[in-house]
Order: C-alpha cells, then sequence, then structure tokens
C-alpha cells in the first residue's frame, strides 16, 4: 500500500489531497496542528512543521504504522499580512517565512531520512501564483512562496534520481484561508476578471494535479505547475 505524508492536513488543499489519496487506495500520515477525524486509513499526527524533533516523532509514527513513506505533500501555509510594507509587523513575517521556507524544508528532510538506500520516493510542495511577478501589501507572502519553489528546485537536482521534487503554484482557491479574506472585505472582482476560467478553483481540482505529479508523473521533476485558470498566461 503506497504510504503519503501530507502536511497541513485538516484543512483547505490540504484535506482535499488527504481525501483524493484515500479515493486511490493510500494510507496517509497527516500532519496539522488541529485534530483531524477518526479515519481507517489516515494516522493523524499534530507538529508544528517548523519543529524538526516533532516533525521526526510524527513521521516515525506514520512509518511504524503504514510502512515506509512513498510521498510528502509539504501542504502547510499561513496567510500573510496584506499591508503595505512599511506597516508589517516583523515578527509575523519571520514566522510566516518559517512556517514556509523552514517547514518544507524540515518536512523534506524528514521524509529523505526516513527513505531507504535502495527505495525511490516523492515530493511535491506548494507555492502560489503570488511567486510570480509584483504583488502590492505582498512583501511577505509572494517572496515567501517565491523561496519555496527555489528550495524545490534545488533538491530536485540533489535528490535525483532517487527523490523526485516538484511543486504547484495554487491560484486563488476556495479553501477556509480565502474565504476568509473574503469575509473580510477582499474583493474577488479583479482576480475573476482577470482569471481566463473565471472563477476560483476548488480544493479537490488542486489535489487532483498534486497527486497525479506526486505519484503518476514519475519523469518528471524540479516544475513548478501553475493551477491558475490561466491567471500566469495572461499577459496584461
Amino acid at each position: 500500500m503506497t504510504h503519503v505524508v501530507v502536511t497541513g492536513s485538516a484543512s483547505g488543499i490540504g484535506r482535499a489531497v488527504v481525501d483524493d489519496l484515500l479515493a486511490r487506495g493510500c494510507a496517509v500520515t497527516g500532519i496539522d496542528l488541529a485534530e483531524g477525524p477518526a479515519e481507517a486509513q489516515v494516522l493523524h499526527a499534530i507538529a508544528d512543521v517548523t519543529d524538526e524533533a516533532a516533525m521526526r516523532a510524527a513521521f516515525s509514527a506514520g512509518v511504524e504504522k503504514w510502512g515506509i513513506a512513498d510521498g510528502l505533500v509539504a501542504c502547510h501555509g499561513i496567510r500573510g499580512q496584506f499591508v503595505p510594507t512599511l506597516e508589517l509587523d516583523l515578527d509575523g513575517a519571520r514566522r510566516l517565512l518559517d512556517v514556509h521556507l523552514i517547514g518544507t524544508l524540515v518536512a523534506a528532510r524528514c521524509f529523505a531520512e526516513q527513505l531507504p538506500d535502495e527505495a525511490t520516493g516523492s515530493i511535491v510542495g506548494v507555492s502560489s501564483t503570488t511567486a510570480y511577478g509584483g504583488w502590492v501589501n505582498q512583501a511577505d507572502y509572494g517572496p515567501a512562496k517565491a523561496a519555496v519553489q527555489q528550495l524545490l528546485r534545488n533538491l530536485a537536482i540533489e535528490w535525483a534520481p532517487r527523490i523526485r521534487v516538484n511543486a504547484v503554484a495554487p491560484g486563488h482557491t476556495r479553501t477556509p484561508m480565502v474565504q476568509s479574506m473574503i469575509d473580510n472585505g477582499y474583493d474577488l472582482g479583479p482576480i475573476l476578471q482577470r482569471n481566463p476560467l473565471g472563477r476560483l478553483a476548488e480544493p479537490a481540482e488542486m489535489a487532483t494535479v498534486i497527486n497525479q505529479l506526486l505519484l503518476e508523473d514519475t519523469f518528471v521533476t524540479g516544475v513548478c505547475i501553475p493551477v491558475d485558470g490561466g491567471w500566469t498566461a495572461v499577459g496584461k
């Protein structure tokens, strides 16, 4: 049975990834700060992705339960402050970078450490369309997501051919984080006008691409696929 570790597994895209993996017959170790529901093929572990000792313990519990992990989806994240750069709280900005970049690095290291020398594996991390171009009031989130892309490219080269490492860059997706932004007055009008498909993505649509890249696209490594309804294809 294929065993996949998913960080950020309790909600949003991470939860959709878990659901899709279960439909594929996989066993899952879900890692989050929130407790997950009781499920036959899921081991839920609580850990902060920036805490390497806690992450190693979570991986070890998953390996003990399901065997060596074949894949990792690093899907954790927190939202940016969305304020002018001169108003950024630097402690908050450091925490955001720590969660996204260092958390992805920690998860990837834990995955590689538990993989036997003779085994192969696959990692998919989650970047964002905010990693492309410049964005107003996003001096924290966009650069963190761009750094995640660069980290995963480096790992793809360093760990080939044993571990494939890729990323997806989601566009605006109907997750609890995005919904909270909408509830707080975030205007979707310009987003929907620019997007050729004219709507938000659903988490399940992201999960389909992530898990195909993780499990099926066996000659793909070192890439980041925008899953954005054509957002990054728009020239102006």
